[in-house]
């Protein structure tokens, strides 16, 4: 019996081969049963929120602005009162982040936002790190139920070292420097 072979990401399943060869066949074990999306707040300290969204719901400016209020903003005096009078907000360009409610709410708030250049993952620190940490935890593992896969994902979140969130603040301080350096011109890492 042939070991089984573990599923790969876009990146890791890109090859080389001749313009005239056959592409390549990829074939899905079973369809994923059910998917859970969450919105996760954190800063170099660690996790502050992770909110996951009700089954079936997807967030749109208005979804995103109440997350922010009811739960975001709560998270924030509780995790981290000193930030509650003086934080900057970095978000990346996601359409339900760059709609007039949200705007206008965070105006409101008195929080600053950090404007995030188009077309720059590498700015996002959840794009070039969190994510990929979160999906390494869990690559390969099956979950019977929404909520023992949400509790999978809370206990990885809860044990990615604060170092780790120190040490990808300081990576993501570099790659805006690089930016910088670059005047805001596009920056691969």
């Amino acid at each position: 019996m042939d070991p089984p072979v573990q599923s790969q990401n876009k990146w890791q399943s890109k090859q080389w081969k001749h313009s005239d060869s056959p592409p390549l066949k990829k074939f899905r074990v079973g369809a994923p049963e059910e998917k859970i999306l969450y919105s996760i707040f954190w800063d170099q300290k660690g996790i502050i929120l992770s909110y996951p969204l009700p089954k079936g719901m997807t967030i749109t400016g208005e979804c995103y602005r109440d997350i922010f209020q009811n739960h975001m903003l709560p998270a924030v005096a509780e995790k981290r009162p000193e930030l509650v009078e003086n934080f900057i907000l970095h978000q990346d360009n996601a359409p339900p982040h760059k709609v007039r409610i949200v705007i206008e709410f965070l105006v409101e708030q008195g929080i600053e936002t950090l404007q995030h250049p188009p077309y720059s993952p590498e700015l996002a620190p959840s794009d070039f790190w969190l994510f990929d940490t979160l999906k390494l935890s869990l690559r390969g593992r099956q979950f019977p139920s929404r909520s023992s896969l949400g509790s999978a994902v809370y206990q990885s979140l809860k044990h990615i070292s604060k170092d780790s969130y120190k040490k990808c603040y300081e990576k993501w301080v570099g790659h805006w420097q690089l930016c910088l350096d670059k005047e805001g011109d596009y920056v691969e890492k």
